[in-house]
């Protein structure tokens, strides 16, 4: 079998780009990876840790990143996992795992505030496969209540002597239910249904999702610098968050810490922001993913069935252009997978139709493209969220792979 490659030309051609945007000061440290099923092609990082200490150190192939929103996918593989061992369907009601969601309801009108003033008891209940494509009303902006850090306050609040019944007490706060924008099953939203998998996948396991992480993907795939716990080890190896202020310029992030840091403190295991890792070790799970749909895998650590079913269209027209609203990347042609936003048309000297993607809150990237047999991982640690200098670099470095890429034969 032939795999995708790329020359030395084009190769250089990167290593241009990443330098040129770090050199001008634009940008903070930057990781580019580009793997294949049969193995990475490119990987390349530039700049050093601290945005404004030309005597910080380079980060390196095993620099660690918050992985923010990137968690989810790793997320959504465990709990397809379940499904694959016959404990969980995509049609269960999770109710019946997670007693904390039964009884939801429909929010139907804000305060001034934006806090939620009047509701509804849903009339549906949130299955399994409703959590996987946010397809559940579970919504990170339903509540009004999302502090200046830009985290949602289940993220930012400290469980130091707490466990999940406070996580789901937060989102209900006065309510008689955990709060939906809409009925179950009708509409796209992006929230807490990822962290809501996640708990299912701990009690199911009778594991803390890390340890479940480690023994079911990580320790399979070879990966080593992932976890939810910011160790002194990984803590050394970490790049901070840079901050871009209202003139454009980049700073240290020299607020209080986002989500908890303290190893000792993570009681609560966020499946949807809460890993740290190297970007390699994420392009490792990528690859995995292709080779699967290629036929190569070794480490049987997920059905064919089920990695085609993370491609898969399952939201209804409505969720659909929500989601599209949302995602335009793909030209009001986005649909969600169980664990992937999935692109329904070629993307024009982009990726093709077909192909998953994702990223995190700290301008962090990453598709994975089947029929092409390519993955990528883009990335710093940079916030706020969607920074426009970041989206443009990341579409140019998209395009100049496609560009170069010999064809598959």
């Amino acid at each position: 079998m032939s795999f995708p490659t790329l020359s030395a030309t084009q190769k250089n051609a990167f290593d241009r780009i990443l330098a040129d945007a770090v050199a001008s000061k634009s940008l903070p440290a930057q990781f580019f990876g580009v793997t294949t099923a049969d193995g990475p092609i490119y990987m390349h990082q530039e700049g050093t840790k601290l945005v404004d200490d030309p005597m910080s150190e380079a980060i390196d192939e095993d620099t660690v990143f918050w992985l923010c929103s990137q968690t989810k996918m790793i997320t959504s593989i465990a709990a397809l996992q379940l499904i694959d061992q016959g404990r969980i369907t995509f049609d269960t009601e999770v109710e019946s795992i997670l007693p904390e969601l039964a009884n939801p309801v429909v929010v139907t009108q804000h305060d001034e505030a934006g806090r939620p003033s009047a509701t509804v008891p849903a009339k549906g209940k949130i299955t399994f496969g409703q959590l996987l494509n946010h397809s559940s009303g579970l919504d990170y902006n339903l509540d009004g209540t999302t502090p200046a850090s830009g985290m949602p306050v289940a993220y930012s609040h400290s469980y130091k002597d707490e466990d999940v019944s406070a996580f789901f007490n937060i989102l209900k706060g006065s309510l008689p239910g955990v709060p939906l924008k809409f009925e179950p099953g009708t509409d796209y939203a992006y929230g807490f249904s990822t962290d809501c998998a996640g708990f299912v996948v701990e009690r199911l396991s009778g594991k803390s999702l890390d340890q479940y992480f480690q023994d079911h993907i990580f320790a399979p795939l070879g990966i080593t610098t992932a976890s939810f716990y910011l160790t002194p080890k990984l803590k050394d190896r970490l790049l901070p968050l840079s901050f871009r202020v209202k003139t454009g310029a980049l700073e240290r992030w020299n607020r209080p810490p986002v989500i908890e840091v303290d190893p000792a403190n993570v009681r609560v295991h966020m499946g949807g922001v809460g890993v740290y890792a190297s970007q390699k070790d994420y392009l490792a799970i990528l690859q995995y993913l292709l080779q699967v749909q290629a036929g190569t895998a070794k480490t049987p650590i997920l059905s064919r069935a089920l990695v085609d079913s993370m491609f898969a269209s399952t939201l209804s027209a409505a969720g659909a252009a929500s989601l599209s609203a949302m995602e335009p990347t793909a030209n009001n042609h986005s649909q969600f997978g169980r664990g992937l936003c999935v692109n329904t048309v070629d993307i024009p000297g982009k990726r093709r139709a077909g192909s998953g993607a994702w990223g995190g809150w700290a301008n962090t990237s990453f598709f994975v493209d089947p029929a092409t047999g390519v993955a990528a991982v883009f990335g710093t640690q940079l916030v706020p969220a969607g920074d426009t200098a970041q989206m443009q670099l990341y579409d140019l470095l998209e395009r100049e792979l496609y560009s170069g890429l010999n064809a598959r034969l």
